[in-house]
């Protein structure tokens, strides 16, 4: 933080749980530090059941912009005041927060960091594609509606809790006419299929070595996307390398989706990915 703090400085945050392994502090502290923004951003540990408390604290205190992860960012939505744009409030689940005067505005910046990162780390275009997504949650609906959008051919949603993937699945399919949505309980549904891209938006790999599905079953070279970015090498990741696919953890989605929140907070977008970017760099050196 240094020695600038002073009575003006402008704070931002995340709120999440777990949230000690976020990076988003690091990218946006060189961000605020690149273009001599007089900010900081921290790290804020919630509890489900205090997602709402934490929201109205943002006002109350005067807390200029939130991120949201894992796995508040549905409850999220429903505690800012607006979300204006039509695709976020069509998803349902927002990870930006702008306090404007008071005022909280929700956005999802998760689908197009997502779309950005498919392209630059896996050279990936959904268009036409087969796509299989892990999870059912908040991370979910974002990927999801962003490869609709990308108009992929078919998306799978898979989650062990049938009614989260069911709801997921007809939500979706009510946007997306022109993609198959179909949902999946079990792994061996998959077998046989022609799966052109895997992505896990749950948060196995960050806390133990559970893999959400085992890649062995799928009978094609599906490029494999890991939202999951610490460690930076899940078992997930590790069993896609072992199986020779190409693959990619979540840390190019972070900057991307990242960036694109700074941008709603300052109005600055030059140079800004790069920044972090290159902070996420000397990081991982």
């Amino acid at each position: 933080m240094g020695s600038n703090v002073d009575a003006k400085t402008g704070l931002y945050g995340i709120i999440g749980n777990p949230v000690d392994h976020s990076l988003s502090p690091l990218l946006h502290n060189a961000a605020f530090e690149k273009l001599k923004i007089n900010a900081h951003y921290l790290a804020f540990r919630v509890e489900e059941p205090f997602v709402v408390q934490a929201l109205e604290s943002v006002r109350a205190l005067g807390i200029k912009g939130l991120n949201v992860t894992i796995p508040h960012k549905e409850a999220a939505f429903n505690a800012v005041d607006e979300v204006p744009e039509d695709i976020d409030r069509a998803i349902g689940a927002i990870n930006t927060v702008v306090n404007n005067d008071g005022q909280l505005f929700g956005y999802n910046t998760d689908g197009s960091g997502f779309l950005t990162a498919l392209k630059e780390d896996l050279s990936f275009n959904p268009e036409g594609k087969n796509c299989l997504v892990l999870g059912a949650g908040g991370s979910a609906r974002a990927v999801v509606f962003a490869l609709g959008r990308a108009h992929a051919d078919k998306i799978w949603i898979h989650n062990r809790t049938k009614s989260r993937s069911e709801g997921l699945k007809e939500y979706a399919a009510t946007y997306f006419s022109g993609t198959e949505i179909e949902s999946v309980i079990s792994e061996t549904d998959l077998a046989g299929e022609t799966i052109d891209l895997v992505v896990n938006t749950t948060s196995c790999g960050m806390t133990n070595d559970l893999m959400p599905i085992d890649l062995g079953v799928l009978k094609t070279r599906a490029a494999v996307y890991d939202l999951v970015y610490s460690p930076l090498e899940t078992p997930f990741l590790k069993d896609a390398k072992r199986l020779g696919l190409p693959s990619a953890n979540g840390l190019g989605m972070l900057a991307a989706q990242a960036a694109l929140s700074f941008e709603l907070w300052t109005g600055k977008k030059e140079g800004v990915r790069q920044t972090m970017l290159e902070a996420l760099k000397k990081w991982c050196s």
